[in-house]
């Protein structure tokens, strides 16, 4: 890396550092403490929330979850069912199981401080190479440059890359390390990560109000545009297919039980559905469906459709409904209706509940 190389990117810092002082956003996680560093619990916690997450839904979230536990302590002495309730329509379930057994590790084995050091972050669950680097840069100050997509988007444009994302992610790191800053980690971070939200953003760019074009090759050659480069999917998003059923007894209730701890909506409570199938001719009644004399089967009502769309696929759930009396389902758990905002019910099954009832 020759010297003039070299100072681009030290003005371009430079540039990004001054910006950022006025044009940074506003959000509950970047509150300072009096040495004027974010609290590293609020790192943390954010960090496990805007994973797949936007910061729009996050930063509402964000501050009712603070609320309820305003250190890693409070958070640490919950159990899967209360992160599970608190975490309904957030999406992503796993997240919120690995956040609370990050914080009874960092109780257990760090004195409730979250760490500081690298390899220790990257041994707690759900956490990866970004997000360690994250809590380091932003709660710690220490010296690194965390990838995100905003990051990568402008590192990418800068240089003109012009192959997608995922085959460069080498090369943009290399680059990264050009940017460390020694002494302002902090604010130089959440200065890229602003400035791809505000200006360097994924469509149309507002590279008329961009202070760094002249340093970017991708403005030079007028390929800001198509960079970075899209991937051109292959294949339709796929779908799938299941059948709820609604159980509706006496004292207004619903029958519910616990999704398995592994898979999708781990741990979550569902109304009793069938096994999710791409072939809607290979639907099978779920087990309790079978249990159910056919002369009761009869008389369950179809209430429609509930289409929801996961990352990977579109569900498409018909819903069927019936009365019962409490007492013949036996050893089930039931939950009250005016309950259903209450527990750690998934945003599908909400759907699906109020389609019926």
């Amino acid at each position: 890396m020759n010297l003039s190389n070299r100072s681009k990117e030290s003005e371009i810092k430079s540039i990004f550092l001054i910006w950022y002082k006025s044009n940074k956003r506003d959000l509950p996680w970047r509150s300072t403490k009096a040495y004027k560093l974010p609290k590293p619990y609020y790192i943390f916690v954010s960090e496990y929330m805007l994973q797949q997450t936007t910061v729009g839904t996050v930063k509402k979230r964000f501050k009712e979850f603070i609320l309820k536990w305003p250190t890693i302590d409070s958070l640490a002495s919950i159990s899967n069912t209360a992160i599970l309730s608190f975490w309904s329509g957030l999406g992503y379930y796993s997240r919120a199981i690995n956040l609370l057994k990050a914080a009874k590790i960092i109780k257990k084995n760090f004195k409730s401080k979250i760490p500081n050091n690298y390899n220790d972050l990257l041994k707690l669950p759900g956490i990866g190479d970004y997000t360690a680097k994250a809590i380091l840069g932003i709660a710690y100050n220490i010296p690194t440059v965390p990838l995100d997509a905003n990051i990568e988007r402008i590192l990418a444009r800068i240089y003109a890359y012009d192959s997608p994302i995922s085959m460069i992610k080498s090369d943009l790191k290399i680059k990264s390390n050009l940017f460390i800053s020694q002494k302002n980690s902090t604010e130089l971070i959440q200065a890229f990560m602003d400035y791809g939200s505000i200006i360097c953003i994924p469509r149309n760019p507002k590279c008329s109000s961009c202070l760094i074009k002249s340093k970017c090759l991708s403005y030079k050659k007028n390929l800001q545009n198509t960079i970075p480069i899209k991937i051109k999917s292959k294949s339709k998003k796929r779908k799938k297919y299941s059948r709820a059923y609604i159980f509706y007894n006496e004292k207004n209730e619903i029958l519910v039980r616990k999704r398995p701890s592994k898979g999708m909506l781990p741990s979550m409570l569902e109304v009793p559905n069938d096994n999710w199938v791409v072939n809607k001719n290979k639907l099978v009644h779920d087990k309790i469906i079978n249990k159910i004399k056919n002369k009761i089967k009869n008389k369950m009502l179809s209430k429609g459709l509930v289409e929801y769309s996961f990352s990977h696929f579109d569900l498409e759930t018909e819903v069927f409904y019936i009365l019962v009396k409490k007492n013949i389902y036996k050893n089930q758990k039931w939950l009250k209706i005016n309950n259903i905002d209450k527990v750690e019910l998934p945003t599908i099954m909400k759907k699906i509940i109020n389609i019926a009832i």
